[in-house]
């Protein structure tokens, strides 16, 4: 067959499947006017092509039937011959000479003795090259290979392996993989059992030529090999791990998320999950703990559906001026990214026998993973990117099974953050989520002191231990600890006032439900005094009941004004809230970041 070239001599190539010389087929097309004659220089610079191997390929009876010459001159690439023995003489070509395996006379008298002494079948070791095939015969292996390599497989080289444990050593290069691929093919046809064998510490392009493992560092190589190929399932070599160290398992942040992992990160909409995942990624992006959490420094994701990039920027201003983070330091470590408003967020999509097939926003994930680098992702939230049926075991199990598939081959610890279902559970939906995932954390918002706790639910990794509890300050998550001493005292005081000022209404709407009018003025029903007998004030007294009632007239909370009808139709009036008495008026501080 002959290939357009503009790079080669006479700007053809020549590819020979039988044998033949390209140079001598070259000459010969020459003479019947298809390539032009050799000008006089060229002829003057013709290779000197010297024999550096001649391998001879016998019937399987001793009978040598063809042979091949290995070709080398200064300057150029090794070449190949083969020529037939024919009429007393060699030919050049294989003509129509039945092609065999080499070294196959050896190859049948071991497997023949092996039978008669009913012994296993041996190991034949298959290489591209019959000078390998030498070297490891040398080593006191069954050895074996064929003439050009792969393009020159034939069916019948099978035949002579049906049955046995081949392994193959490939050459460390693309082709040697296509070679090893093509015989492994062809011997699980014939029902031997094939294992192709990566030899350790080969330079680019090198072969077992080069390697420097003993025949002892070969054989016990082949038996890990085969003791994996052999096996229906992979399972662990326990002799290779008796010398080595056991690893606890890794943590991309302390308890919360392992390594290599999904992570089920649930909570209600007022419980800043999302500030506190766009907190955490930030933390790892510095290099720093969060929350007093241990947090693995490097490079970090957080991609949310629900917020434009706008808040997104507005968000991570409060978290550097809380944490003392320059935003310009992050850069190419911390990785936000928003996809609110695209239509295309699903990482996999469900097909009509049930199977999930991944997305084309699973592969730009995957992508951008690889390319950053980053071991630590939170994904905000999984109502945008699960877009199957909760409550479909199957369905829930799958989907996380394609991101776990994805922490697993990325190393990446990813956090999923999501809504508790409807009653009330950690995890939304079915409880496939929570049996899906080997680790889970909730989120809880105390609307009575805004505290919020994280609570391990779930660690297959990492004992569950106490709860881990914050406040929202200023834009950001902090520990009470953390803060100085003045804003540490203010906070507790607006923490007790925002308390004190639930517990008013608490007893105020208690009043109303009773029909029990109160009143802000000094009398038998003032509402300080009443309330403070109540138990929906938990025994706060007067006095802090007479400063929340200040409170909340000032943000008009609260007024005063008719009540109801009495019985006799006359107007009833005292205290009542107002439209405006919600969890915002009620909070001195602002929850920012649910």
């Amino acid at each position: 067959m002959l290939t357009i070239a503009s790079d080669a001599p006479d700007g053809v190539l020549v590819h020979s499947f039988n044998g033949g010389d390209a140079l001598e087929i070259k000459d010969e097309l020459r003479r019947h006017g298809v390539l032009p004659e050799r000008q006089e220089g060229a002829l003057m610079s013709k290779p000197q092509w010297r024999v550096t191997g001649c391998y001879e390929y016998d019937d399987g009876c001793g009978n040598v039937v063809y042979r091949t010459k290995r070709l080398e001159a200064s300057g150029h690439g090794k070449r190949f011959v083969a020529e037939r023995f024919e009429g007393g003489r060699w030919v050049n070509g294989l003509g129509d000479t039945p092609r065999v395996l080499y070294r196959l006379t050896e190859l049948r008298e071991v497997v023949a003795s092996a039978k008669a002494a009913s012994l296993d079948q041996p190991i034949v070791y298959f290489v591209e090259g019959e000078r390998k095939a030498d070297k490891l015969a040398a080593m006191g292996f069954v050895a074996t290979a064929i003439a050009f390599g792969a393009n020159g497989w034939r069916p019948e080289y099978g035949d002579a392996l049906a049955g046995l444990s081949v392994i193959v050593l490939p050459d460390n290069d693309e082709p040697g993989r296509k070679f090893a691929d093509v015989v492994k093919a062809a011997v699980e046809q014939v029902g031997g059992t094939p294992c192709i064998l990566d030899l350790p510490g080969l330079p680019p392009k090198g072969d077992v030529m080069d390697w420097e493992g003993t025949a002892d560092d070969l054989r016990a190589l082949t038996t890990k090999a085969l003791s994996g190929a052999l096996m229906p399932l992979p399972t662990l070599d326990l002799a290779t791990l008796a010398n080595v160290q056991p690893q606890p398992k890794a943590f991309a942040v302390e308890r919360l998320a392992p390594l290599a992992e999904v992570t089920l990160f649930t909570g209600p909409g007022s419980a800043g999950k999302s500030l506190f995942g766009q907190q955490l990624a930030t933390c790892a992006a510095a290099g720093m703990p969060c929350l007093g959490l241990e947090v693995r420094p490097g490079a970090a994701l957080y991609l949310t559906c629900e917020d434009d990039a706008e808040q997104l920027h507005w968000r991570q201003a409060s978290i550097c001026k809380a944490l003392r983070v320059g935003m310009a330091s992050l850069a190419g470590k911390l990785h936000l990214a928003s996809l609110r408003g695209a239509l295309d967020n699903e990482l996999g999509t469900i097909d009509h026998d049930g199977t999930l097939k991944p997305a084309a926003a699973f592969q730009r994930l995957v992508q951008m993973l690889q390319v950053t680098g980053a071991q630590l992702a939170i994904l905000d939230n999984v109502a945008h990117l699960f877009t199957g049926n909760e409550n479909d075991r199957g369905e829930v199990t799958r989907f996380v099974n394609l991101l776990n598939r994805l922490a697993g081959e990325t190393g990446a610890a990813i956090l999923l953050l999501g809504h508790p279902n409807k009653s009330g559970d950690d995890y939304s939906g079915s409880t496939a989520w929570l049996n899906a995932v080997r680790s889970q954390a909730t989120l809880a918002h105390d609307l009575e002191t805004d505290v919020r706790t994280i609570t391990v639910g779930k660690a297959n990794y990492a004992r569950k231990g106490e709860a881990i509890r914050f406040i929202w300050f200023e834009g950001a998550f902090v520990r009470e600890e953390d803060l100085p001493d003045d804003d540490a005292r203010y906070l507790r005081e607006t923490v007790q006032a925002s308390s004190d000022n639930l517990l008013f209404l608490s007893c105020l709407q208690e009043r109303t439900r009773q029909r029990r009018a109160v009143s802000d003025k000094l009398s038998a029903t003032y509402a300080p005094k009443v309330f403070a007998g109540m138990p929906e004030s938990k025994g706060v007294g007067k006095d802090r009941m007479e400063k929340a009632m200040d409170r909340l007239f000032r943000t008009g909370a609260i007024e005063r004004a008719e009540v109801w009808k009495g019985d006799d139709r006359k107007p009833v009036f005292g205290l009542r809230e107002t439209a405006k008495a919600g969890a915002a008026d009620r909070f001195p501080q602002t929850s920012e970041g649910r």
